[in-house]
């Protein structure tokens, strides 16, 4: 407690003004570092997280743990699947190659698919991948699909794509003749004729979620692209995470602020 001047009352003119100074002077430390703490609370939930990789494969050393398999319901004769290749990759390397198909009497699909990939972490997932194709414009073409947790593959939407995404949709004339085909599927048609890298946003997933890519080809009757030695390759696919902002680093700065208030009380009250 403040001791009064001996010659003063306690509504003495002089003690009066050299409190409310000091008051001051500790309420405006108070507010600066109340300011600054609050300051660092905000850059902390509005700050963007780091995306960190938590898949990658280059296709080079081997498959990357991709399995092939044929949608082949109508008994076309396809001249082969998907096969790893040791130079089909970007600039000679390895990487996954299939099709073009020609004149096998019914469209055929030929499908890619990833091991299950699991999350570590809650957040954003996007898609990387590198690739070339020869499809034929508006018949044949590669479509890329996502599953949830074992659940059934999801095509990954052109609105998803924020890089090199689908380059047309396969007609709806000519019924392909069976459930779930490819007709009006918004596709990678046409060439590209050189590798290329495409990214998509697959949405936000949690912690322990698994996932699945998928890479389906389809081509119809007759026809292929205008490079008849190329149908579609792919290398270097990766799945990224952007992390949820943790609740411990809002907590401590909550703390902090509780702790600096707490302690200006104390100095003002001292």
């Amino acid at each position: 407690m403040y001791g009064l001047p001996s010659h003063c009352t306690h509504t003495c003119p002089h003690f009066s003004i050299v409190l409310s100074l000091k008051e001051r002077i500790v309420m405006t430390k108070h507010r600066v570092i109340l300011s600054v703490a609050v300051l660092g609370l905000w850059m902390t939930n509005s700050l963007p997280a780091s995306a960190a990789t938590f898949f990658s494969t280059d296709f080079n050393a081997n498959d990357g743990g991709f399995t092939q398999s044929t949608v082949n319901p109508l008994g076309a004769s396809p001249s082969g699947p998907w096969t790893h290749g040791s130079t089909v990759g970007v600039g000679g390397s390895g990487g996954w190659t299939a099709g073009p198909e020609e004149g096998q009497g019914n469209p055929v699909e030929h499908l890619l698919t990833s091991s299950v990939i699991s999350l570590a972490d809650s957040g954003a997932v996007s898609l990387s991948f590198d690739h070339r194709y020869s499809f034929e414009q508006g018949w044949d073409g590669g479509q890329v699909l996502v599953s949830l947790n074992g659940g059934t593959f999801a095509p990954v939407s052109g609105a998803s794509f924020t890089q090199n995404g689908y380059s047309g949709t396969i007609q709806t004339n000519d019924d392909w003749g069976y459930t779930d085909d490819m007709n009006g599927l918004d596709v990678f048609t046409g060439e590209a004729a050189t590798f290329g890298s495409s990214l998509a946003n697959l949405g936000s997933f949690n912690a322990g979620d698994t996932l699945q890519i998928r890479f389906r080809g389809g081509w119809d009757w007759n026809g292929i692209g205008s490079d008849p030695s190329l149908g579609w390759q792919i290398d270097n696919v990766a799945l990224s995470v952007n992390p949820v902002p943790l609740p411990a680093a809002a907590w401590l700065f909550g703390s902090g602020v509780i702790g600096l208030g707490a302690m200006a009380r104390r100095k003002l009250a001292a």
